[in-house]
């Protein structure tokens, strides 16, 4: 932990806290504390540490007694603050205050003892109005390093929740003792007005009730005021407004309210010192027998009091205990009137029982001509009543459905004979199981198909005994057809996704073969150029004498030609694998391959994979680490390399494409880290919105760790964009504008793809460009800090289809440099096996690994020749040398699938001596399908096209893997 940055006050940066940046930037120069970087390390020290604390604090500092406060703390100066921060005690509250707080500080620091003052009450200013809050205050002495005083921490503690709890509490209590003695309801509001005088939730009560002389039963808008304290201004006679509110809910305390122009203008008043009552509460007391209201009492809340659920919760039961208290003084009364309510009720059950008569009938009309078919059955299935819905449903009549009913259920003649005991184990199933059940039937009507959905309820008598069984049908025959539709859309749909991908694979694999070839070839050439002209320049003769006659500037139109046909085909390579990724995310097939990996290697991996090009174009790459990546302390981070690899791969070569015809010809790529989600500001970039909700992916490993945000980005000195065309980047087939394809090419699809991986990898991607001056493209994703992994495996680059890759492995291309240190077997050692049905191709690759300085080259045209041809070698107890298979996938006779699913059936069966090693060829790059030829025995797999002098170098790793095994 002590590796971690915690002052955010020298750190800000490292905080997202508004507060915090408030601080930094406030002018403390004009303080009496002075600047921050002349602040004592103490007060520094503590400031940092209560600035997020959610407790109100504050810091006294010096003899000044200087103020420094947290947010939480920014009540106790009011709208003073900022002006309090820095300032010393007497400036902001008067010497009385700095002189009152020396002494209480004196006095605790003699006893050796913090200060504490309880239940100290201030107003405070909150959602707008004053309110008033209770807090226990506690001051603790701050000794330097040598033991004396240089300050004060001051920690306010609320409790105006338990100071309002207990003095309601004490209130109810005090009414409760007060009007268990009461012998009339007088001595109820006596007591009652007593005891609200010294509660803190209220200014003044008024009670309006009907007079001594007055009928109990009349009217509430008649009602005056009896009792009442704390006003004068208040209506004699109950006000309108209250007595219309009453009678839309007797037993509720309603709230008058200021804002909502409910509270009559008499009820407004001036409290000293506290304000004007803005709010008031209603309590109608109702009678004991029936909703009758005797009595409203009206209370003014305390102008400082907030109007909240404790409130209402105290006054709902202040309501309820006069209702008890007067339903308690009026029982004699009550009783006199039942008799009478006894005689009214007799009358009333006469009625009563008319009218259950007449709505049986109508429930019985209501049943009979309902729109779903109802039933009811005995306990045992036979039925008892049955409505004209359900018989036209099962298309028979009454008569008919009866008698059927007698040799059992009565809907078997109706359904399919061949279905008659499955559906009768569904009901009996349904009933047995206690429940409200559901299940479906088909029957015959009419000579077609039609199916109902029957629901079954039952119903016991008190002995547990089933009574009856109720059930309800409903024709679902148009939602069948509608869901066989669908089902067969469905169908259609997946069959047609289906097609279109074999399509792309067919488009992909035939276009990968001829551009395999055309990559060798071209490399052929330069080869054949370069070393032409190594013998020229030393002097020796060369044995083709037609390339020693070329003069240097044909040789160099060649070299440059072959070099623009290797550009050419990486650029149709690209596309290819463009479209291939297209059609993953669009068929939602993309799955993140998270691994514990460097951010710094895989950024510098791809600086390096583009130095060729860098090169070639005449354009100078950097790559800048920036502070905050190294603040951090970074090393491995849990994320899936290959995909971030792609996004940085294809930025860079938008790069090179649109830098390479520049005056100024830079490319940069950085990398930088945060705790928090980047903005575009700390990106430099305007972040693009995620198109939709972020798709669930299917997650390799889980991890947990500390999560860090990584910002990559490329910055070149190309032509820029306007800002018009920056608006259609990232979409789908788009790019800048019509120009950029005429004059530099490209599908339209590598940044729309690289914002779809970005934001499957819980990032955005954006863009900050100049028309003139360069642009630059950047990116962030979430990853999770991980340990160094212990004894992890050599990872297998991918040579972005030009390398081999493992079942699992997504990381980028490397250059053979990489690999070549650390193989003990050289080219002359390597004895090579083509396995490749196309002649084209099998004559190129020969002729590379020749050229290469390969020992020896054979070839095969199908898995079945490569069986015959392995059987003479030293694999199995031959002559022939061998030291690897170079094995095409798709062939015909034997295909490379089946060709090294035998071979290793051979190695279990000891016919063959030990692993052969075996690199699979390939013109299918989708997952699914290398992931095949992983499981069928292949060590490796190449994608078309590649190029042999990158491969070579894997095949000497791979042949020296398996040797030293």
């Amino acid at each position: 932990l002590d590796d971690w940055t915690v002052d955010w006050l020298a750190n800000p940066h490292l905080t997202s806290d508004p507060w915090i940046h408030f601080l930094v930037k406030h002018d403390w120069s004009r303080t009496a504390a002075g600047p921050m970087q002349h602040w004592h390390p103490t007060l520094r020290q503590l400031y940092s540490t209560i600035l997020t604390s959610e407790i109100p604090r504050v810091i006294y500092w010096g003899n000044d007694m200087c103020m420094f406060y947290n947010e939480a703390a920014r009540f106790v100066v009011g709208e003073m603050h900022p002006e309090p921060l820095g300032n010393p005690l007497a400036k902001v509250w008067g010497a009385p205050m700095a002189s009152h707080l020396d002494d209480m500080l004196v006095s605790g620091i003699k006893r050796g003892k913090p200060m504490h003052n309880k239940g100290t009450e201030l107003i405070l200013t909150r959602n707008g109005y004053p309110e008033s809050c209770f807090f226990d205050f506690v001051f603790l002495p701050i000794p330097s390093p040598d033991g004396r005083f240089i300050g004060v921490l001051n920690d306010f503690i609320e409790i105006t929740t338990a100071v309002l709890q207990a003095d309601r509490q004490k209130v109810c209590k005090q009414l409760i003792e007060g009007v268990s003695g009461a012998t009339d309801v007088r001595n109820v509001w006596d007591t009652l007005l007593r005891v609200l005088r010294h509660s803190r939730d209220v200014s003044y009560a008024i009670v309006y009730a009907h007079g001594s002389s007055t009928d109990p039963d009349s009217d509430t808008s008649t009602m005056q005021s009896q009792f009442s304290f704390g006003i004068d201004t208040h209506s004699r006679v109950i006000p309108s407004s209250i007595n219309h509110l009453i009678q839309e809910s007797v037993n509720t305390v309603r709230v008058l309210d200021q804002s909502t122009e409910s509270l009559p203008p008499g009820l407004e008043i001036n409290v000293p010192d506290k304000g004007i009552v803005h709010t008031s509460y209603v309590l109608p007391i109702d009678g004991l027998y029936d909703q009758r209201i005797s009595a409203v009492v009206v209370i003014g809340s305390n102008p400082v009091r907030a109007v909240d659920a404790g409130s209402l919760q105290f006054f709902e039961s202040l309501r309820d205990l006069l209702f008890k208290s007067i339903a308690l003084l009026s029982l004699p009364a009550e009783q006199r009137r039942a008799n009478e309510l006894t005689t009214a009720l007799s009358y009333q059950l006469a009625a009563a029982t008319s009218k259950a008569e007449k709505s049986e009938r109508n429930f019985t009309e209501m049943v009979q001509h309902a729109p779903i078919g109802m039933c009811m059955d005995r306990g045992d299935g036979y039925p008892v009543y049955v409505n004209d819905v359900y018989l036209d449903l099962m298309d028979t009549d009454r008569t008919s459905f009866f008698e059927a009913a007698r040799e059992g259920f009565a809907w078997r003649s109706a359904c399919f004979q061949s279905k008659a005991d499955t559906i009768e184990r569904s009901w009996w199933a349904a009933v047995n199981s206690g429940e409200t059940a559901s299940f479906e039937i088909s029957v015959e009507c009419d000579s077609r198909l039609r199916w109902f959905e029957i629901f079954v309820q039952q119903r016991y008598d008190d002995h547990g005994v089933l009574k009856f069984i109720f059930s309800w049908m409903t024709d679902i025959s148009a939602r069948k057809l509608v869901e066989s539709v669908v089902e067969e859309r469905l169908a259609e749909a997946i069959e047609n996704r289906r097609a279109s991908e074999n399509f792309i694979d067919m488009i992909s694999h035939e276009m990968r073969n001829p551009l395999s070839s055309i990559l060798q070839l071209a490399d052929s050439i330069s080869l054949t150029l370069g070393l032409a002209a190594t013998e020229i320049s030393v002097g020796s003769s060369t044995t083709n004498g037609s390339v020693s006659t070329l003069t240097e500037d044909a040789r160099h139109v060649l070299l440059d030609t072959a070099q623009t046909i290797t550009l050419c085909a990486r650029h149709q390579k690209n596309i290819i694998d463009e479209v291939l990724t297209f059609s993953k995310l669009d068929s939602k097939l993309i799955v993140l391959a998270p691994e514990a990996t460097q951010p710094l290697r895989i950024i510098s991996d791809v600086l390096r994979m583009n130095k060729p090009e860098l090169a070639q174009a005449d354009i100078e790459g950097s790559l800048d680490i920036e502070s905050s990546f190294k603040n951090l302390g970074i090393d491995y981070v849990t994320l899936d390399p290959g995909r971030v690899s792609q996004v940085i791969i294809n930025f860079m070569n938008n790069a090179i494409k649109f830098t390479r015809t520049s005056k100024v010809r830079k490319i940069k790529l950085s990398l930088a880290a945060s705790r928090i989600r980047p903005t575009a500001e700390s990106c430099n970039v305007t972040l693009i919105e995620p198109r939709g909700k972020p798709r669930s992916l299917s997650i390799a490993s889980a991890t947990t760790g500390v999560e860090v945000f990584l910002t990559f980005s490329v910055q070149d000195t190309g032509c820029g964009l306007t800002q018009a065309e920056t608006q259609n980047l990232f979409q789908r087939f788009s790019q800048a504008s019509p120009k950029t394809y005429k004059r530099y090419g490209g599908s339209g699809l590598g940044l729309f793809i690289s914002r779809e991986l970005v934001e499957l990898l819980g990032g955005q991607v954006g863009v900050h460009s100049e028309a003139g001056k360069g642009s630059t493209f950047g990116f962030y994703i979430k990853a999770t800090c991980v340990e160094r992994p212990v004894d992890s495996p050599p990872k297998s680059p991918e040579i972005g289809s030009s390398l081999p890759v493992r079942k699992s492995s997504q990381t980028p291309a490397a250059t053979p440099a990489e690999y070549s240190p650390i193989s003990r077997t050289t080219t002359q050692d390597l004895h090579v096996l083509v396995v490749e049905d196309n002649v084209i191709n099998q004559r190129v690759m020969s002729q590379q690994l020749k050229r290469l300085g390969c020992a020896t080259v054979n070839t095969a045209n199908h898995g079945l020749e490569a069986l015959d041809f392995l059987s003479t070698t030293t694999f199995c107890n031959g002559d022939v040398p061998l030291s690897i298979i170079l094995l095409d996938v798709e062939m015909p006779i034997m295909d490379g699938l089946t060709c090294a699913r035998k071979i290793r059936e051979l190695e279990k069966l000891r016919e063959v001596t030990r692993h052969v090693p075996i690199c699979g060829i390939t013109a299918n790059a989708r997952t699914s399908q290398i992931d095949s030829c992983i499981e069928a025995g292949m060590d490796e797999v190449v994608t078309k096209p590649f190029r042999m002098p990158e491969l070579v170098p894997r095949m000497l790793a791979l042949v020296d893997k398996h040797n030293s095994t």
